[in-house]
């Protein structure tokens, strides 16, 4: 009988205390909404524009937010998430600002099916908070390409580096910031690129 009494109390005690358990925090979700671009032509200087999707590795593959120690590793946080992988959402970004720039006739994604006059290629290599550094760090590979003969028409790296305060949210918008600038950096020189071929005998 004691020892009944005693297994139930224990029992009892331990749920007690399963259920002082703070509840574990809610998975939070970003978005990469980068700024608006402006208009670069009155008339388009490219055709049909294909943004293919983004190659990387590792954990910048997956969707919680990375961050890099002072030892160099890569961690990720566990409840804080971009809304998509950052591939895809840098993919979304980039034909919103080529639809807005007016460089191509028109600006499609692979699932569209549409022959291209030009393919958009890249590979993400960079996408974190440098924790030590306090800067979030982008950079990202971009190559623009014929559909038609594969001529290339433009290849260059960008890295963009915004000093940025601790915690995911700050992180965020420090890397909202520097994908903005390494767009806008991009569009100019396909601008330039696409001038030069225009003009080229």
């Amino acid at each position: 009988m004691i020892l009944s009494r005693l297994l139930l109390s224990c029992a009892m005690a331990a749920l007690v205390a399963a259920c002082a358990q703070p509840a574990p925090p809610k998975d939070r979700f970003y978005r990469l909404e980068t700024a608006r671009q402006s208009a670069l032509f009155s008339t388009p200087a490219l055709g049909i524009v294909e943004v293919g999707h983004l190659s990387t590795d590792g954990v910048l593959s997956e969707r919680p937010l990375a961050y890099q120690d002072a030892d160099g590793a890569l961690g990720r946080y566990r409840y804080d998430l971009w809304a998509e992988p950052p591939t895809a959402l840098l993919q979304g970004a980039l034909v919103e600002a080529l639809r807005q720039s007016g460089i191509a006739a028109t600006v499609i994604t692979p699932e569209t099916r549409v022959p291209p006059d030009w393919i958009v290629r890249g590979r993400l290599n960079r996408f974190e908070m440098t924790t030590a550094a306090g800067q979030a760090n982008a950079a990202v590979e971009l190559t623009v390409v014929s559909a038609r003969d594969g001529s290339l028409l433009l290849l260059k790296s960008y890295q963009a580096n915004i000093s940025s305060a601790a915690g995911p949210q700050a992180e965020v918008a420090a890397l909202t910031r520097a994908s903005s600038d390494i767009i806008a950096a991009f569009l100019a020189d396909l601008g330039r690129a696409a001038q030069t071929m225009k003009t080229s005998p």
